[in-house]
């Protein structure tokens, strides 16, 4: 159960266009510690998916899920639009500063108590018999979702370096991918509408 868990985390945390255009800004020439962003982000995004997950296994029986989803749905999209007017404001991206390390672990949080597709992802725990697998599972799920992205970042990071990105090129792409959060977080938000 923990890897189909680790798996799903991993998978999730590869394929959301919203944790690629989130994470680029942040990741994009830095020469150390892109790896460490990522990780933050994930250990967010892994405690509120955690806590999002003990509250739809309290009441899963009670509530009704499409509506929850569509609530979900809305403030992801907008703490997507936050993350984009956030790196659209702050613009020259250095290394990150204590606020800015308690800015992106908040984020992953908001990103992982609200993020519809992870609740989806942690349903088979929340039909699974025992605890004990729902436990695995979920544990799996956050470990897989933090790792792929401390990957991500330190991907992110490793091929902008090694393309050797010009000056002007590594100032646009986290102007574009915040933009682009800003773009697709609106398009969630109608689409939830």
């Amino acid at each position: 159960m923990a890897l189909a868990g680790l798996g799903s985390g991993a998978l999730h945390a590869l394929s959301g266009p919203d944790h690629l255009l989130s994470l680029a800004p942040l990741s994009v020439g830095r020469r150390q510690g892109a790896w460490r962003v990522g990780l933050l982000w994930g250990i967010g995004h892994g405690l509120g998916t955690l806590a999002a997950s003990a509250v739809l296994l309290l009441v899963l029986s009670t509530v009704h899920l499409q509506g929850v989803e569509r609530w979900a749905e809305r403030v992801a999209a907008l703490a997507l639009m936050g993350m984009g007017l956030w790196g659209l404001k702050r613009r020259a991206l250095t290394g990150p500063s204590g606020a800015e390390t308690r800015n992106v672990l908040t984020v992953g949080l908001v990103h992982g108590l609200t993020g519809a597709a992870a609740l989806l992802l942690i349903l088979p725990a929340a039909v699974s018999g025992s605890r004990a697998d729902q436990v695995l599972y979920l544990g799996g799920f956050s470990v897989g979702s933090t790792v792929a992205m401390a990957g991500l970042t330190a991907g992110i990071a490793s091929f902008s370096l090694k393309r050797r990105f010009s000056a002007a090129v590594s100032a646009r792409v986290p102007k574009l991918a915040s933009a682009l959060s800003i773009v697709l977080g609106s398009a969630w938000m109608v689409g939830s509408l």
